[in-house]
Formats: C-alpha cells, structure tokens, sequence
C-alpha cells in the first residue's frame, strides 16, 4: 500500500502500512495538522489471538474502512471529555480554525 491521506472532521492524516519491530504489518497513521506541529499520531494493526507468535500478513492487512475507522475513534476519543486532547491545551481543532478563518 502507498500512504495514503485522508481527512476525518477536517483533521488530516497521512496513512502508511509498514512491517513493525517485531515483524507484524502495521500502519503508521501521522496527524499532518495535528498538535506537536504534525508529529503526532499513532500505529494501529491486527494481531491473531492464539498460540501463534506470528500474525500472516493476509491476516493483519486492514481495509481502507478499517483504517478510516480507527482514525475517526482516534480523532473522538481525542477531543473527548479528559481525551489526549486535554494534553494539548494550545491545539485547536481543524474544524475550528477553519471557521476563524471566514
């Protein structure tokens, strides 16, 4: 998969799948207008439960929805009462900034 972006609430993010430490295909998901001047994000897959030590990668893949999901939870619980959110007292949202803009 190339990286992608996409926007959620008009936050932006850009999506990368790459293969993690210990070899599991994950995503990169980097918040392009996010707080700490873009540098924040998070990483997100899928593991099989089970005595398997190792996810296949046929496994772990996740879909475009799956992943425009996961960015949408994350922007929610960010913003949310006692979120992530609450750490960046400087940051203001896209969706705000956009309209001081008008």
């Amino acid at each position: 998969m190339k990286p992608s972006e996409v926007t959620v609430d008009d936050e932006l993010f850009r999506i990368s799948e790459k293969k993690q430490p210990d070899g599991v295909l994950g995503y990169d998901v980097s918040w392009l207008n996010g707080p700490a001047s873009g540098t924040y994000g998070f990483t997100v897959g899928k593991c099989a439960v089970g005595p398997a030590s190792h996810t296949p990668d046929d496994m772990a893949r996740m879909t475009g929805a799956e992943l425009i999901d996961e960015v949408r939870e994350f922007v929610k619980s960010f913003y949310e009462a006692g979120g992530t959110g609450e750490d960046f007292p400087d940051h203001i949202p896209a969706r705000i900034r956009r309209q001081l803009r008008r």
